[in-house]
């Protein structure tokens, strides 16, 4: 049990959360189970004109699957997609790893788990854009404790869908770095057998590493459930949205007159679009020289990007020792350079594509919930500014409302205090019970929130919540949270 006083602080930390960041508060409050409110995500229609838009992103999709999957895939994986798409987009494109992205793709198909009969596969759209050294992943994943390499240290500042395929030997890496006597025996057991496991993996269809980490991810999913609990369970499907944004983008860039192709080609309309999403998380600033101006350029030498900000009719290196790697506001040179893959979409475009032209409703992180609703106000007071009250209103109509990342689910006691696990320290256990998924699933969602609090706050901190107002040492940590939530644990 929380003490009064770190119990006073968590309804404080809550209290300015919910002054402050109002979209957030709502999800405190939810009621139902994880399982009840993950079958409620998808109780929703889509406006007729975006049902017809997503045929397009239906194509791509499909096209990716037969491509990695083989022409059988529907029946293989029991792939379908829902007649309104609600697609999960919180997630970095690397093998499953962190308790906080783990979590997500089991709350957001709660629904499916523990059933008597066969479940459609759960599908992730993740980001690509992501470096190898990110928060997330720290160059490869976690173990007990011990951080494995999949990436060497001159790879840190790569990005992940420019990388071409590769080893994953990571006990070598170990080996090479001499931290492999940090692991007991059984612990290398464990990773030898983890890197045969991979090594034994079909790649042959595979044309990087992205396309790698896709079918590592389905093979090795079930193995984080025990092996009573995989009888019916849905696969896991993670695509990239670079990769299938792109796809869409060369359909979508025939016609000139939509969003995003004046976004892209219509000059007044796009000095809109760059006042109004200026300074927005995944968007663009460029005084302080963060983002990029709708693209990312392939780097002429590393598999790095450089940041491109319009300037004269085009699209420029903001390092300008870069400055013959221009890109032309040409809608054919447009599309060569994303066919060539030379360039990519930003997050900016990627989610104006997904979210608010095709109308897929996003299931979010803490961080996305706010970023995405800020989108969607920019969206909607660029086009009333431009006189579409049409497509403005179509805009109007899709909502980032459905959290369902950044929480961690699942926990075992070390040395009596409760331990986030990530997923190979699940693997190692011979994967979560029965018994432990249906009683967290039937966990109140709002009670689980709370576990996000610590990190929650700190995050919008600094974005939201006044200087003077601001807790600047929280004495309430996320294993006090953990502990009053799943204290059950033994």
């Amino acid at each position: 049990m929380l003490t009064p006083e770190l119990t006073k602080e968590r309804d404080h930390l809550v209290q300015q959360l919910k002054q402050y960041v109002p979209l957030l508060y709502q999800f405190f409050e939810v009621s139902d189970s994880i399982k009840d409110f993950s079958a409620k995500i998808y109780q929703f229609s889509a406006l007729p004109v975006h049902q017809e838009r997503q045929k397009i992103i239906r194509a791509v999709i499909a096209e990716k699957m037969k491509k990695l999957f083989g022409d059988d895939y529907v029946e293989k994986l029991n792939f379908h997609l829902d007649d309104s798409l609600a697609i999960n987009i919180a997630d970095h494109h690397q093998v499953l790893n962190h308790p906080f992205l783990v979590s997500s793709n089991i709350i957001t198909s709660a629904h499916k788990f523990l059933q008597d009969k066969p479940q459609s596969a759960i599908f992730t759209l993740s980001s690509d854009s992501v470096p190898p050294n990110n928060f997330f992943s720290q160059f490869g994943f976690q173990f007990h404790g011990h951080r494995v390499p999949i990436f060497s240290n001159s790879e840190k500042e790569a990005t992940a869908y420019y990388l071409p395929k590769r080893e994953f030997n990571f006990v070598e890496r170990m080996k090479a770095a001499n931290r492999w006597n940090e692991l007991t025996k059984e612990e290398q057991t464990f990773l030898i057998a983890e890197e045969k496991a991979i090594a034994e993996i079909d790649f042959s269809r595979c044309q990087d590493y992205s396309d790698q980490v896709t079918l590592i991810i389905q093979h090795t999913w079930p193995r984080l459930f025990a092996p009573e609990v995989r009888k019916n369970l849905p696969d896991l499907i993670y695509l990239t949205q670079e990769e299938i944004i792109t796809g869409c983008l060369l359909k979508i860039l025939e016609d000139d007159s939509n969003i995003i192709s004046r976004a892209l080609f219509d000059c007044e309309f796009q000095k809109v679009v760059l006042k109004n999403f200026r300074g927005i998380v995944t968007a663009w600033n460029e005084e302080e020289g963060t983002g990029t101006h709708f693209f990312w350029r392939k780097h002429p030498e590393k598999h790095h990007v450089l940041r491109l900000y319009v300037k004269d009719q085009s699209l420029a290196p903001a390092d300008e020792r870069y400055g013959e790697h221009c890109v032309d506001f040409h809608k054919d040179e447009i599309i060569r350079l994303l066919k060539n893959r030379e360039i990519m979409p930003n997050l900016f475009l990627i989610f104006s594509v997904l979210n608010y032209y095709l109308g897929v409703r996003p299931l979010t992180g803490f961080g996305s919930t706010v970023y995405l609703e800020l989108m969607r106000q920019a969206w909607v007071k660029t086009l009333e500014e431009t006189g579409d009250q049409v497509e403005s209103g179509n805009v109007a109509t899709i909502k980032a409302d459905s959290l369902t990342a950044g929480l961690a689910l699942f926990f075992a006691r070390e040395n009596g205090r409760l331990a986030p696990l990530y997923a190979n320290d699940i693997y190692y256990q011979g994967g979560l019970s029965a018994e432990y998924l249906q009683r967290a699933l039937d966990m109140r969602f709002g009670r689980l929130l709370m576990l996000a609090i610590p990190d929650m706050y700190q995050y919008f901190a600094n974005k939201y919540i006044p200087d003077n107002e601001r807790v600047r040492e929280m004495k309430i940590t996320f294993n006090d949270l953990a502990e009053e939530e799943f204290g059950w644990i033994k």
